[in-house]
């Protein structure tokens, strides 16, 4: 049975003591280990599939992650359930579970108060009412929040109590709600956003200081978007979301068709990013859209959404203006297949800056070194001395022949230029998903 490795890779930069001048770059690995193995349940989800939000916080010196699992014997959609696991000084426990086969999706957490985890949940409720003919059932499902204390270690009342988010009357959610959601902890606040099911916009909820919840009025994308990042501070609302669709280009689908033997085959070639300064006061903005690839049969993915002290928004992203080979052979002959991690930053709503900040070969068989590798994957990872850097990872063709990875961190500049990359000494770099 196919498996998903759920890695922890801890990384402790270095404390750049004196910001003026700027220290070296530095970084110590601190662990490397496998926390557990998951079963892959096989209903179009994974550990890390809810990429938007997280899955691991920190609280001070402690480590928390919600962990997806899979139950046996029980068909898809809703056939797992989530686990509560934190990491003290020397290794990882689990906290609390759920109950079982409620969930498709993992259920991200985040800190709210002082020693107080919420966690997004959204457990099924009620079959719908026609099946599949293959045995997986869809469901109605309701989201929600735990506020968890994790210091308690009894499931009694001191553990648990439920936040119950408002939603418009007749509002339908299943269990692929594709949501997103983020905290300001100062206040206590969160924005959480659902994807609502009759036809397919997001339906965000807000909690405001007060402690009452208020629906806000559909945040609508000119395509289906999914996979949201979401950050809230001090009530201004950034979301990034990947736009998600079924190929639109009947000519493009058929070659997918023959080259894959499937009938679909969903495409993520639109970046968009709907903002509010004031969710007490104002609806989102319509949406910018950052980038896109549609018109070359392209291939976007959010990484990552950071809002620095001045509540401007960075936004990383990989791009890869050709997704497959063989498109890009028949369409645009003689192109080069390429893939980069592009950086953008919003203030009020307005781009002020783009760049690239590194760009390789995205057929790895090509990528014969490190500076031409198969970039995978990057998140942001703010610095001591207050400048923003970036992990990421890639692959290349070693002397050899067989495939070798690495992870790395830059520091970035304040025009988006890259001022220092170092590798960090990784046995086991993450080419996947993973979190900062």
């Amino acid at each position: 049975m196919n498996q998903y490795l759920n890695l922890l890779f801890a990384a402790a930069i270095l404390p750049l003591v004196n910001p003026v001048p700027m220290s070296a770059l530095e970084a110590v690995l601190v662990a490397e280990e496998t926390i557990d193995t998951v079963r892959n349940p096989n209903n179009g989800a994974s550990p890390l599939w809810c990429y938007g939000s997280h899955i691991f916080v920190r609280d001070r010196d402690t480590l928390y992650l919600s962990l997806l699992q899979t139950d046996e014997g029980v068909p898809r959609y809703c056939n797992t359930h989530w686990e509560l696991w934190r990491r003290d000084e020397t290794d990882w426990t689990e906290l609390h579970r759920g109950g079982e086969a409620l969930e498709r999706e993992p259920c991200p957490i985040g800190l709210l108060g002082e020693d107080e985890l919420v966690l997004s949940i959204q457990p099924r409720f009620a079959a719908k009412p026609f099946g599949h003919g293959d045995g997986q059932l869809s469901w109605y499902c309701q989201p929600g929040f735990l506020s968890i204390n994790p210091l308690e270690t009894d499931d009694d009342d001191n553990v648990y109590s439920n936040l119950h988010p408002a939603f418009p009357l007749g509002s339908e959610f299943t269990q692929h709600s594709y949501r997103g959601f983020g905290v300001d902890r100062v206040n206590r606040e969160i924005l959480l956003l659902v994807l609502e099911q009759t036809d397919e916009h997001y339906q965000p909820t807000f909690l405001s200081r007060n402690g009452s919840w208020r629906p806000l009025p559909l945040v609508k994308f000119p395509v289906r978007g999914c996979y949201p990042q979401v950050a809230l501070s001090d009530r201004k609302a950034h979301v990034l979301a990947i736009g998600d669709i079924i190929e639109p280009v009947d000519e493009w689908r058929r070659a997918k068709f023959e080259e894959f033997g499937r009938d679909w085959d969903y495409v993520f070639r639109r970046l968009f990013y709907p903002w509010s300064p004031d969710l007490a006061t104002d609806d989102f903005q319509t949406p910018v859209e950052i980038d896109s690839v549609d018109e070359t049969a392209g291939f976007l993915r959010n990484l990552d959404l950071h809002i620095d002290a001045n509540d401007r928004a960075h936004v990383l992203y990989q791009k890869m203006p050709y997704q497959y080979a063989f498109m890009r052979d028949r369409w645009f002959p003689g192109e080069t297949m390429t893939v980069s991690l592009e950086y953008v930053v919003l203030e009020k709503g307005q781009v002020i800056l783009r760049a690239t900040l590194r760009q390789g070969l995205a057929e790895e068989e090509l990528s014969e070194s490190q500076e031409s590798m198969r970039l995978h994957y990057g998140r942001f990872h703010p610095l001591p001395d207050g400048t923003l850097g970036v992990v990421y990872s890639g692959s290349w063709m070693g002397p050899d022949g067989e495939t070798e990875s690495g992870l790395y961190l830059s520091r970035l500049g304040a025009e988006g230029d890259v001022d220092e990359t170092i590798r960090l000494s990784a046995e086991r770099p993450l080419t996947g998903a993973f979190f900062t």
